[in-house]
This record gives structure tokens, sequence and C-alpha cells, in this order.
């Protein structure tokens, strides 16, 4: 029975000094260090170790995506986003060595990148579709973020300069204040109620409402907080909003019968994967000419703060969002924005 192969390279001491012994592939290859004292030629054994790991032809765009999850774990929130468009990228380029990713290799990807069956689809049943611009450029920064980790590691004389996907165009559809009323009024299942009632109320995002617990929410004070305790900081802030009286007889009403922690439960249990499904039959219910998504509320919420020309730091405290991404991309709907630059084209 043949001896096992070493798993990697190994010290020898041939003809009064060290070498390097190591397979590639099925050949055996040696290299002298050198040196006859032992201590040098451990310190060269790492070098080599360090170099023959380090060659771009052992490192793929694969096992670079790997290594750059694996460096973000516990560092991030949103590690399912990120694992999602890893595997994304890994299924279309993961063959490829990180020094071989180019701005063609991109372009080919993106050109390709179609969406995948849902949870409850079948291949046979799906039809693919393009994904979204919002899709291809998380999935762009996980790829250049990757390759950055190569280069910082040493896989990498530079990380490609790749041009990245156009941004999205800013949402104009909102939902109207009718609209909300119609949807509210449509409301079967209390915890959607309860959901929507914190949504249009507070303008919180979808996380945060379905991660809030009945520990902070005052009703007495009259306000909620939204961050979670121990929660990392991120860019996506949370706020504490007062509540308001409509919101307060909708907690008052579900605090009686909560059987969780959980302001918005289903049989007593947490809803952590999101409506989708549910507020989908809830805007047929309402008989919607269109489909938002309860990502819409947030934005419609901001939109009815401009259209009443809410002070731009109160509403940014308020949604715990940029003030610059709301100058820039709400004003369009405060009335008399510009209006008082018309004059001067008077004529």
């Amino acid at each position: 029975m043949p001896r096992p192969r070493p798993d990697g390279p190994r010290l020898e001491l041939r003809r009064g000094s060290y070498s390097i012994l190591w397979w590639d592939g099925d050949s055996r290859r040696r290299v002298s260090t050198g040196t006859e004292n032992a201590v040098r030629a451990r310190q060269a054994l790492a070098d080599f170790e360090t170099q023959l790991t380090q060659r771009p032809l052992q490192l793929t765009m694969a096992e670079a995506l790997t290594r750059y999850a694996a460096s973000r774990a516990g560092k991030i929130e949103a590690m399912s986003r990120l694992e999602d468009a890893a595997g994304a990228i890994r299924a279309g380029i993961g063959h490829l060595r990180v020094d071989q990713v180019n701005q063609a290799q991109w372009d080919r990807y993106a050109a390709a990148r179609v969406t995948r069956p849902g949870y409850r689809q079948t291949a046979g049943t799906h039809t693919p579709r393009p994904v979204s611009t919002g899709t291809l450029r998380r999935e762009f920064n996980v790829l250049r973020a990757a390759l950055r980790q190569a280069w910082k590691d040493d896989y990498l004389a530079k990380p490609p300069t790749l041009e990245p996907p156009p941004d999205s165009a800013p949402r104009d559809r909102y939902l109207t204040k009718p609209e909300a009323r119609r949807l509210m009024d449509a409301c079967v299942s209390p915890h959607v109620r309860v959901f929507l009632s914190l949504a249009f109320y507070t303008g919180a995002r979808k996380g945060s409402i379905l991660a809030l617990t009945w520990d902070r929410v005052r009703l007495e004070a009259g306000m909620v907080d939204f961050q979670e305790p121990g929660r990392r900081l991120t860019s996506k802030r949370r706020a504490e909003v007062p509540i308001s009286a409509l919101l307060h007889a909708e907690l008052a009403a579900a605090r009686l019968v909560a059987q969780s922690p959980y302001v918005v439960e289903f049989n007593g249990a947490p809803v952590p994967n999101g409506l989708r499904w549910s507020f989908a039959r809830l805007c047929t219910r309402a008989g919607l000419d269109w489909r938002p998504t309860p990502h819409h509320i947030k934005h419609s919420v901001a939109s009815w703060f401009a259209m009443e020309r809410v002070p731009i730091d109160q509403a940014a405290d308020w949604l715990a969002t940029d003030p610059k991404t709301l100058r820039k991309t709400y004003r369009k709907f405060d009335p008399a924005y510009l209006r008082s630059v018309a004059s001067a084209l008077d004529l």
C-alpha cells in the first residue's frame, strides 16, 4: 500500500542543507533553501507556503467570495443578502481566477443574469427575466469587495477597474392617502393590520417593524423605539418616534390579545420573512390598480412629508434617513419647491 502524500510542503535535510519538497499535481517538486540552519529553513518554508497559496492560479472567484463572506461574518446585519449575491456570482463566474475578472467578464455576466425560480415555483413554471438594476448593483458591490479583499491579501497585483451598473431610477409611484385607507379597510388578518398601522403612522422599514417587541412600545409615554438592543448600528438607521392617537388605538387593541413578545405576530410567533403574499392579496382586495410592495410604504410616507412641507431635518429624524437622500429624492413632491424661481422666467 503506497504511503499517503503530505498535505503540504515540508523540509528535508539533503546533502548538508535543507530543501523544500511538495507535490504539484502528480509531480514531486524540490527547491533548495540554501541554508543548513534549521531556523532559517523553517522561515524559508513559511515564506514558500505563503507564496504558494497566494498565486492567482490558486484562487478562484468562488474561493475569493467565500473568503470575503467569512471576513464579514458577525460584522454586518444583512449577511443573508451578501450570501445571496455571492451565490449568484459564484454560479456565473465563480470558475474564473481572480486575475481573470475584468470588464468584459462582468458585462457578459450582467447581460446573462436572469431571475431564478422563487420559493413556491419550479423551473417549469418560472419565466426567467432580467434582474433589476438594484440586484445587479448589490452583486457588483459584493464582487468588487471580494476582489479588493483578494488584493489586500496579496492574491492580486491590483484590483481590476470595473464600471458599475447604473443607479436605479428613484420611485415616482407612491401610495396616496386614500389608497392607504383602502388598504387599512381591506385588512382581514390582525397581524397585517398591525403591520400596516406601524408602517403608515411611523414610516419605519419593514425589517424594523417585524423585529419590534412590546418592551420597546411605551404606550403610556407615547413612544416606540425601533432600535433593537445590541443591534449593530448600520447605515439603515432606526428611529424612536412618537405614537399618534390613531396608532395608539391600534397598538392598545393588539396588546390585549398579544401571545408573544413581538408586536407583529401570527399564531403566537414572529413573522420573520415579511408579508409578501399577504400584502399582495391585500392589494387585490383593496382594488388597487397597481401592485405596491411593503417597501413602497416608507417611500409613500416620505412623499407625504414633502407634500406637507415638513422640514427636511425633522423628516430625516422621524424616518431615520439621511437628509441628503430626502432632499435629492423627495423635494420634487413639495408643491412649493422652485415655485418662487418660476417668476424669474416671466416675460
